[in-house]
């Protein structure tokens, strides 16, 4: 995969899940304002997406390069990704796998007994 796919990838994910829409309606090159981005969510995608890849980018990105596919190729042309996600993939690969953890049931209800009560 490449820097410019795998920023394209996240990106639908991260839209899909700001917006509750379904990824798969998501095209990297409709105008991101058309799945209804407004300036508080391309914002807060900006720094979701700086936090990603541990870089400090323009607040504007999505403004400047309304597409996916434009944001991702401007980041590319202008950003050392490779490392970037190198380490994204390499804490991916270290990070253990997760399994779905089922407390103890304590036969008491709601608040986990918290007052001492059944």
């Amino acid at each position: 995969m490449t820097p410019a796919e795998a920023v394209q990838n996240w990106l639908v994910k991260q839209l899909s899940e700001q917006l509750s829409l379904d990824p798969k309606t998501i095209s990297v090159t409709e105008p991101l304002t058309r799945y209804g981005l407004d300036s508080i969510d391309a914002v807060t995608m900006v720094g979701d997406l700086e936090d990603w890849l541990d870089l400090e980018l323009p607040s504007t990105l999505f403004w400047d390069h309304p597409t996916i596919e434009k944001s991702a190729q401007y980041l590319c042309e202008n950003f050392d990704l490779s490392s970037a996600l190198g380490d994204v993939k390499t804490a991916q690969a270290e990070a253990p796998s997760q399994e779905t953890v089922q407390p103890a049931s304590s036969g008491k209800k709601g608040w986990g007994g918290l007052w001492g009560r059944k």
